[in-house]
């Protein structure tokens, strides 16, 4: 015997290390009255911004966005940081000996990354506790392809957010959902870029023990090919934008396995990102599967409002906050 209730999940994806996209999900679940969070990979930042001592103790100096600016105060210093983090890069205070000895030492610069990307991740992982504990509200945060190893672990070690890959979770008393924030194979070998065979038969060793596929989410990074929601600029070898009648050619970049396994499980819903420029929704036999796309760099969170409620799909709403 299933419930009746109505079970509302708020989907976004592909925020690339934004601290303003990460509020404004953690917020959406009051705002938009939603019951189950789900950001579904890539979720760390690209860039490492410096800034430098300048003399003065109180004084430094920095670039971002091609912007120079130099910073007076232990305040200015603080909002440059928020405004760094909120656009999805990593700053960090040095002194200008400091930074020639990272420039001049790849290791020195990888090892720096990766702990702002772990506190940084941590962090997030306290601030959705601390947002969301008591409300009911489940949240769920999944590593994408281009994520590294050491977020998937500190997503597993979180005390209130969930990390859901690799595993078959009971969203509710009766939606199960199957999360897999690995791609198919990229042009620009993402850490947790894997091929497509054995991203198909890591979704179908999960998909296997699904007991309701009709009432299921697939929560799966990458989108299902030739969907509408894996449409991409085409590259060439040397990674530039394929140009064909003075236009720059788009084709499918999706997962063949991961529309492989939607067309044989057919579950209720799929929810997908990476393609960021794909924001799309379209069906796969019974299956409703949607990309909401990703705009993080200006700070707005494009998402998906999808209420659930036992074998149908009630509504779905692509936002943007």
């Amino acid at each position: 015997m299933f419930g009746t209730r109505r079970t509302t999940i708020f989907f976004a994806t592909d925020i690339h290390g934004s601290e303003r996209c990460f509020m404004k999900f953690i917020n959406s679940a009051k705002f938009y009255g939603a019951n189950v969070l789900i950001l579904g990979g890539d979720i760390t930042g690209k860039a490492l911004i410096p800034i430098v001592r300048d003399g003065h103790h109180s004084r430094y100096r920095a670039t971002f966005l091609g912007e120079r600016v130099t910073l007076e105060s232990e305040e200015a210093v603080a909002a440059f940081e928020r405004q760094v983090r909120h656009a999805g890069a990593y700053p960090f205070r040095t002194t200008a000996e400091e930074l020639a000895t990272l420039e001049s030492d790849r290791t020195l610069v990888d090892r720096l990354f990766t702990r702002l990307m772990v506190e940084s991740v941590q962090r997030w992982c306290e601030l959705a506790e601390e947002r969301l504990r008591g409300s009911g509200v489940r949240c769920f945060i999944d590593a994408g392809n281009d994520d590294e190893p050491e977020i998937v672990e500190v997503l597993k070690q979180a005390s209130y957010v969930e990390m859901p890959e690799g595993r078959v979770v009971l969203i509710d008393d009766e939606h199960e959902m199957v999360s897999a924030g690995f791609a198919n194979l990229t042009p620009w070998q993402a850490p947790r870029d894997i091929p497509d065979e054995e991203l198909g038969r890591f979704i179908e060793s999960m998909a296997c023990q699904v007991q309701h596929p009709e009432r299921a989410v697939f929560n799966v990074h990458v989108p299902p090919y030739g969907s509408g929601l894996d449409t991409a600029p085409l590259l060439d070898e040397q990674l530039k934008p394929v140009v064909v009648g003075g236009e720059i050619a788009t084709g499918p970049v999706g997962s063949k396995a991961v529309r492989t396994m939607i067309e044989r499980f057919q579950p209720l819903v799929s929810l997908h990102g990476h393609v960021h420029e794909s924001r799309a929704v379209s069906k796969i036999g019974r299956t409703t599967c949607i990309n909401p796309g990703s705009e993080y760099g200006d700070g707005h969170l494009r998402a998906a409002l999808v209420t659930l409620k036992g074998p149908k799909l009630l509504s779905y709403q692509l936002i943007t906050g």
